[in-house]
């Protein structure tokens, strides 16, 4: 049997995920001196409260350590499965993934006879979704592994990413995101950035606005400036803490593409922890 696993951080969870015939990966995170690992939530009352503190900001997220991926993975492996892990782009992780691609490498020289791969989809959030979602209906259709890694490199780099944030601040003192928030200092923090992460997985700041409105609305305009036209994109609207201002941009998209084209949906928690508070993101690629 063949497990398919997507990244804690690609926004998808619950029944959705099983829908898609998905697992999720772990990720680990800490609140005061208490650190677990997180794979879902146990009810509706446990994500009330994991959102509560989440705006609060009282979680961090914890790398896992090599020994806690390859532990969890060449257990799906001893159990008789061949694993296919869709991770977001691994330049996003703390140590650029170093980690995780060795512990791909030294499952499949341990265990010969199965099959471990790990896929950077060199996206993030509803894209890393996406891919892992297709692959796994084509998979489904033909029952050829192989056939369905093909189509996912098809799918990689098709993928953008564009991030408006009401904190600056926040970002600064998130483990994964500081790095590009470097430049970011004095007056700068009282800015709303736009970041972005490419088509290659790279991240970096893109734009900056004075209110956290006016970043959403530079999300739509960000498209139309770089020449691209809209009616050719598929979109995707993630927000945390910003229903109005996601809304709001959706209906703005909807006066072009057809519903079909575009999706308004939440963001994974796990990812409202990384952003550290309000937040819309819009994720598109050209349709297939």
């Amino acid at each position: 049997m063949v497990k398919f696993y997507v990244d804690a951080y690609a926004d998808m969870f619950g029944q959705e995920l099983a829908d898609c015939g998905l697992e999720l990966a772990p990720s680990k995170i800490k609140k005061g001196r208490s650190t677990s690992i997180f794979s879902g939530y146990d009810s509706k009352t446990s994500q009330q409260d994991f959102d509560r503190d989440i705006k609060a900001q009282k979680y961090q997220i914890v790398p896992l350590t090599y020994q806690e991926w390859y532990d969890f993975f060449e257990k799906e492996i001893l159990d008789g499965n061949d694993v296919v892990y869709f991770s977001i782009s691994t330049k996003l992780f703390m140590d650029k993934g170093v980690a995780i691609k060795k512990v791909f490498k030294d499952l499949n020289k341990k265990h010969p006879k199965c099959t471990a791969v790990l896929v950077d989809t060199h996206t993030v959030s509803r894209g890393t979704s996406e891919i892992a979602t297709l692959t796994k209906v084509v998979f489904d259709k033909e029952g050829n592994l192989d056939e369905a890694l093909d189509f996912a490199d098809a799918l990689i780099g098709k993928f953008v990413s564009v991030i408006a944030v009401d904190s600056a601040d926040s970002l600064k003192n998130s483990p994964v995101l500081n790095v590009a928030m470097q430049n970011f200092t004095g007056a700068s923090i009282n800015v709303k950035p736009i970041i972005s992460i490419d088509t290659d997985g790279n991240f970096k700041v893109l734009d900056k606005t004075k209110t956290f409105k006016s970043a959403v609305s530079k999300l739509y305009s960000n498209v139309k400036e770089n020449g691209l036209n809209i009616a050719d994109y598929t979109f995707s609207i993630v927000s945390f803490n910003a229903d109005a201002e996601a809304q709001s941009l959706y209906n703005k998209f909807r006066e072009v593409v057809n519903e079909n084209e575009i999706r308004l949906v939440p963001l994974s928690l796990n990812n409202a922890i990384l952003v550290g508070g309000k937040c819309v993101a819009l994720t598109f690629h050209s349709k297939y």
